[in-house]
C-alpha cells in the first residue's frame, strides 16, 4: 500500500483499530481467567499448608506427655499384676490346705459333741433317784446342746469356705497363665507406643516442613507470576495507545491537515502508522517474551506439585498404618485382658475379705466351745466331788461324770488342734491383702479407657486432616492443569496483533518535507501525550527524532496482595 492510497481510503484505518479492539477485549478476558486460575492456586497452596498445621498440631506436646504419662502408671502396674495374682494364688492355696486340714478336727468335735450328748443322757437317767442331781443333769445336756450347735455351725462355715475358693483358685490360674502369655507383649506394645509415636510425630513434621518449602516456593513464583502478569495491562494499554494513535492521525488527516497537499498528507499518513506499526510490534515482542516466561514459570509448578503429592503419599499410606492407630490397638487388647484379669481380682479381693471374716468368726466359734468344755469339765468335775460324799448311790453317777469329764478334755484337745490351723488359715488370709489394697485406686480398665479415648480422638483428627491433605494436594493438581490450559496467551492474541503490525507495516515510509515537519511535531505531540510508559515515548522519540525522555529513578516495593489484585484489572 502506497502513501497515496492509504490517504484516499483511509477505511483500513478503522478496520485495524476494531481489530486491536477485539485483541484488546480477548487479552483483558483472558488475563482476567489466568489470573483468576493463579489466585485459585494460591488458595489452595494455602489450605494445603493449613492441613500440615493441623496434621502436625494434633497432637500437641502437653497431651502426648500426659497420655504417655499415665500409660507408663498404667504399664508399671500391669507388669505388677502377675506377681499379685500369684501371690493372691499361693495365699488361697493355704487357705485351701488349712481347711482341708481342718475337717477333720471339725469331725472330731462333732463325734465327741454326740458323745458327751450320750453321757449327759446316761447320768441323767443315773442321778434320777438322786434329788440333788436332778438339775444337773438338764443343765449340762443344755451346755452339750449349745456347743453341738456351734460346732455345726462352725463346720457349715467350714465348708462354705471350702466351696467358694474351689472356682476362683481355677480362674486364677487360668488368669496366670494369660497373664505370661499376654501381658509380657501388652506391656511391650505400650511401653514402645509413646516412642513409635514420638518418631512418627517427628517424620511428619520433617516431611511437613519439607512439603511446606516445596509450597512455599511455589507461592513465591506464584507471586512472580502475578507481577509478571502486568504485561497484560501493559500490553492493554499500548493496544490502547495504538488504536488512540490511529484515531487521532485518521481525524487530524481529514481535518487541521486539509491546508497540507495531498502528498504531505499521505506521507503524514505514513510516518504515524509505521510508528504504531513499530508501536504495536515491540508491545508484541514484550507480551510474547513476558508470557513465555508466565507459561514456563507455571509449567514448572507441576514437578512442584508432583513432589508435594508424592510426599502427600508417603504421609497419608503411612497414616493408615500408624503408630498412633498401632497403640490404639494395644490399648485395646490390654483392655480386653484388664477387664477379665480385674474381675477375677475383684472377686478374689471379696473372697479375701470374706475368708478373713469367715476366719475371725471360726476363731471365735472355737473361743465358745472352749468355754464350753470348760463349763461341763467344771460340772462334771463338781458332780464328782459330790458322789464321793453320797457314798454307795453315787458310784454309778460317778463313773458316768468321769466319763464326761475325759470327753471334755478330748474336746478341748481338739479345740487346740483347730486353733492350730485356724491360726495358719489366719495368716494366709491375712496374705491375700497384703500389697493388694486397691480400694483407693483407680481400675486400670478405667485408666485404660480415658487413655484410649484420648489417643482415639487424636487419631481422629490426624485422618480427618490426613484426607484433608489428599483433597487439597488432588485440588492443586487439578487446578494447576486448569490454570495451564487457560494460559495459552497467544491463541487469538498475538497472532492478531501480529496480523495488524504486519498489515500497518506494509505502507510505504516517507522522510518529512520542510512543510510537513510542523504537522509532524503537532500530531506527533498529541499522540506522545497517549504514552505512560518509557518504551513508548523512546520509541516514538527514535521514530520522530524528537528527544528521549528523561530518565527518572525507579523505587523497587515489595507487592501487597492489593497491588497484585490491582494488577489483574
Amino acid at each position: 500500500m502506497n502513501r497515496t492510497e492509504l490517504f484516499e481510503g483511509l477505511a483500513p484505518v478503522s478496520g485495524l483499530v476494531e481489530r486491536m479492539e477485539t485483541a484488546r477485549v480477548r487479552l483483558e478476558e483472558r488475563f482476567l481467567d489466568g489470573g483468576a486460575a493463579l489466585l485459585s492456586v494460591l488458595d489452595v497452596l494455602n489450605k494445603l499448608t493449613g492441613s500440615l498445621d493441623q496434621i502436625t498440631g494434633s497432637l500437641d506436646e502437653e497431651t502426648a506427655a500426659k497420655t504417655m504419662a499415665e500409660l507408663q502408671q498404667t504399664v508399671g502396674r500391669l507388669s505388677e499384676l502377675s506377681k499379685i495374682e500369684t501371690a493372691r494364688q499361693a495365699g488361697f492355696v493355704d487357705i485351701s490346705g488349712a481347711e482341708r486340714n481342718l475337717r477333720p478336727h471339725v469331725a472330731d468335735m462333732q463325734e465327741t459333741m454326740r458323745y458327751l450328748r450320750t453321757f449327759a443322757v446316761t447320768a441323767k437317767i443315773t442321778g434320777a433317784g438322786i434329788d440333788d442331781f436332778a438339775g444337773f443333769a438338764e443343765e449340762i445336756l443344755e451346755r452339750i446342746h449349745t456347743g453341738t450347735r456351734q460346732v455345726n455351725e462352725f463346720g457349715d462355715q467350714l465348708k462354705s469356705l471350702g466351696s467358694g475358693l474351689g472356682s476362683v483358685m481355677e480362674r486364677g490360674a487360668t488368669t496366670i497363665q494369660r497373664y505370661e502369655a499376654t501381658i509380657p507383649d501388652i506391656v511391650t506394645g505400650l511401653s514402645t507406643g509413646g516412642a513409635e509415636i514420638s518418631t512418627q510425630q517427628k517424620v511428619l513434621v520433617e516431611r511437613a516442613a519439607r512439603v511446606r518449602k516445596i509450597a512455599a516456593g511455589i507461592q513465591g513464583k506464584l507471586a512472580s507470576v502475578l507481577s509478571a502478569m502486568q504485561i497484560g495491562d501493559i500490553t492493554r494499554q499500548r493496544i490502547e495507545h495504538c488504536q488512540s494513535s490511529l484515531s487521532l492521525m485518521e481525524s487530524y488527516v481529514e481535518t487541521e491537515a486539509a491546508t497540507l497537499t495531498a502528498e504531505d498528507r499521505a506521507n503524514l499518513s505514513s510516518i504515524i502508522t509505521n510508528l504504531v506499526a513499530l508501536q504495536l510490534s515491540q508491545s508484541i515482542d514484550d507480551f510474547d517474551r513476558d508470557t513465555a516466561k508466565i507459561v514456563k514459570t507455571v509449567a514448572s509448578f507441576r514437578s512442584d506439585l508432583a513432589e508435594i503429592d508424592s510426599l502427600r503419599r508417603v504421609m497419608t499410606e503411612s497414616g493408615g498404618d500408624n503408630a498412633m492407630r498401632r497403640l490404639e490397638g494395644n490399648v485395646g487388647v490390654a483392655r480386653e485382658a484388664v477387664s477379665e484379669i480385674e474381675a477375677v481380682a475383684l472377686e478374689a479381693g471379696e473372697l479375701s475379705r470374706s475368708t478373713g471374716t469367715t476366719v475371725r468368726e471360726l476363731i471365735n466359734g472355737v473361743g465358745l466351745l472352749q468355754l464350753v468344755r470348760t463349763d461341763i469339765h467344771y460340772m462334771a468335775l463338781n458332780t464328782n466331788l459330790r458322789c464321793g460324799k453320797i457314798g454307795e448311790h453315787g458310784k454309778a453317777l460317778n463313773v458316768v461324770t468321769a466319763e464326761l469329764r475325759n470327753f471334755a478334755a478330748r474336746l478341748d484337745e481338739t479345740a487346740e488342734n483347730v486353733l492350730v490351723e485356724l491360726k495358719t488359715l489366719e495368716t494366709a488370709s491375712d496374705k491375700l491383702d497384703i500389697g493388694h489394697d486397691d480400694g483407693g485406686q483407680e481400675l486400670l480398665d478405667d485408666r485404660l479407657a480415658r487413655a484410649m479415648q484420648n489417643i482415639r480422638a487424636v487419631g481422629d483428627r490426624m485422618d480427618s486432616e490426613m484426607d484433608a491433605l489428599s483433597e487439597q494436594s488432588g485440588v492443586a493438581i487439578d487446578q494447576m492443569e486448569n490454570c495451564l490450559s487457560r494460559l495459552d496467551f497467544q491463541a487469538e492474541l498475538g497472532e492478531v496483533l501480529r496480523s495488524c503490525a504486519d498489515e500497518i507495516s506494509m505502507v510505504e515510509i516517507a522522510e518529512p518535507s520542510a512543510g510537513l515537519e510542523p504537522a509532524l511535531a503537532d500530531l506527533g505531540g498529541r499522540i506522545a501525550r497517549l504514552y505512560t510508559m518509557v518504551s513508548e515515548r523512546e520509541l516514538h522519540a527514535a521514530i520522530l527524532g524528537t528527544a528521549p525522555p528523561a530518565e527518572t529513578a525507579v523505587v523497587a516495593a515489595v507487592m501487597s496482595d492489593d497491588d497484585i489484585d490491582d494488577a489483574l484489572f
